[in-house]
């Protein structure tokens, strides 16, 4: 049976232009391909002219079944964009979708895309391997765990599958599928060197905004040190990759892995750089690793403070505080770790003087920050609040990336909490130690980083941002109903 699996084409974030593979893809193509499927990837958004040649890849690749993923909410638009699409091209396949936002909006999704056959909701692997077994003699799929599906007008979601219980019995990722080489995947405007690593699955927390607890059931796993350091030699041999950037959650929430992680570092005798983003706690915990994952490579964290109030703190349901976030902030510094601050926004209680307040206490001891708005992501507490509230002012799921305002504060309107994001940014990235730091700082690494944010705010300045091209835009073939975008309707063949 041969499967196409397809990440949509998405808009690149702006002067950045940074974009990684979906691990989720990648993983469950090695996977497919182990169980004997005929499987190909496209990753549209490193291609050349991402719609025109994903239609042109749809028309020719014969597939009998098409899987299109959607790993965010901000990227639904596009993946249902791509679902028509399909259709239309490929009449005869058997549509597929899964990834967070299909898979917590299931039941909405499968009433309102009539194009769309299957969702398969939560982990992939066991699940689609079992959904093509069943297709392969002659059944349609229907009684597999964690399959979503229309029957007599109904929208049907079976039980899910049990998670897998190791993720070491898994394949190392399918590179081999995608150009790795693609300049959409310069992180962190190292260049070719870089590359993103997915090593663990959930997290264990409860974060009221946070869709992962719910998508992976309130658990976290993880590859071991072994296996880490397998994929890692691996990109380093094959690829020439000696820096990396852990694109998860919570690379380091056991310590366990992470000592493991570091012998098996030590031990290989590769040299490479890497980066991950950290609970404060998990900082705090492991304060003696610190200075051995200084040495052996880390260059930077980026630390999830979101908030210093304690009302805020508790309405997220972060189980930290002020006063930890110094010591974690203090810790990193002190060993020569760059700290990228990560805050937020917009809650309910935030106001233009409790805004300045967490803003100012990033500004002088940060590297780097990333400030987003607070958004209610489906699934979440945050939206089941927001939604009984009245508070949502933005329905368009497109915009949900966090940079776009969607909800109003006790105090402010979703307008000005966007103006106020706006207003700091631009005092924080107009600094002279990154204005100057971009061409003078000692620190390589702070010097690459600098100049790609001044490339992102030159961009902004002069109006001319780049863009990546969008379907109704290249072909005029969109057209919206009932909120849903959709491409001009051809039946599929009976």
């Amino acid at each position: 049976m041969k499967v196409l699996l397809i990440d949509p084409p998405h808009q690149l974030f702006q002067g950045l232009r940074m974009w990684a593979p979906s691990f989720g893809l990648l993983q469950l193509g090695a996977y497919l391909e182990r169980e004997g499927v005929d499987v190909q990837i496209i990753d549209a958004t490193t291609l050349i002219n991402p719609w025109k040649d994903l239609m042109n890849a749809v028309s020719t690749s014969k597939a009998e079944v098409i899987g299109i993923t959607c790993s965010a909410t901000c990227l639904s638009p596009e993946a249902i964009q791509t679902i028509h699409l399909c259709r239309r091209l490929s009449p005869n396949s058997i549509i597929v979708a899964g990834g967070s936002h299909f898979s917590l909006m299931a039941e909405t999704i499968l009433r309102e895309v009539k194009e769309l056959d299957y969702i398969i909701m939560g982990e992939g692997e066991n699940a689609f391997s079992q959904f093509l077994l069943e297709l392969s003699g002659g059944g349609q799929g229907k009684g597999v765990k964690s399959i979503a599906y229309r029957e007599d007008g109904k929208v049907i979601l079976n039980e899910r599958q049990p998670l897998l219980v190791n993720l070491d019995s898994l394949p190392l990722p399918a590179y081999h599928l995608i150009d790795i080489e693609s300049q959409a995947y310069y992180w962190h405007g190292m260049g070719k060197r870089a590359f993103g690593l997915s090593t663990s699955r959930g997290c264990g927390d409860r974060c009221a905004y946070c869709s992962e607890t719910r998508f992976w059931e309130g658990v976290w796993r993880g590859r071991s040190g072994e296996k880490i350091m397998e994929e890692i030699s691996f990109l380093n041999r094959r690829y020439g990759k000696t820096l990396f950037v852990f694109n998860e959650n919570t690379f380091n929430w056991s310590r366990k892995r992470i000592e493991d992680f570091l012998d098996q570092l030590r031990k290989s005798g590769i040299k490479i750089h890497f980066w991950f983003q950290s609970r404060i706690r998990d900082i705090l915990r492991d304060e003696d690793l610190i200075p051995e994952m200084r040495r052996l490579g880390l260059y930077e964290v980026m630390l999830g403070i979101e908030s210093i109030r304690p009302d805020v703190l508790n309405r997220y349901e972060k189980q930290q505080s002020r006063e930890m976030a110094q010591k974690a902030i203090d810790l990193l510094r002190k060993n020569k770790i760059m700290v990228m601050a990560n805050i937020m926004f917009g809650d309910w209680n935030d106001s233009e003087e409790t805004i300045k307040e967490v803003f100012q206490f990033v500004k002088a001891q940060s590297d780097f920050l990333v400030l987003t708005l607070t958004t209610p992501l489906p699934g979440t507490k945050y939206f089941e609040e927001a939604e009984r509230l009245g508070r949502i002012r933005e329905k368009d799921f497109g915009k949900y990336d966090f940079m776009h305002p969607i909800m109003d504060t006790k105090f402010l309107s979703a307008e000005e909490v966007y103006h106020l994001q706006q207003i700091y940014l631009k005092k924080y990235y107009t600094q002279p130690k990154i204005l100057l730091g971009a061409f003078l700082d000692p620190n390589p690494f702070k010097r690459m980083a600098y100049r790609l944010i001044l490339r992102y705010v030159w961009e902004n300045a002069t109006k001319r941002p780049w863009k990546q091209p969008n379907l109704d835009e290249q072909f005029g073939v969109m057209s919206s109903e009932s909120g849903v975008l959709k491409l001009k309707k051809e039946g599929r063949k009976q």
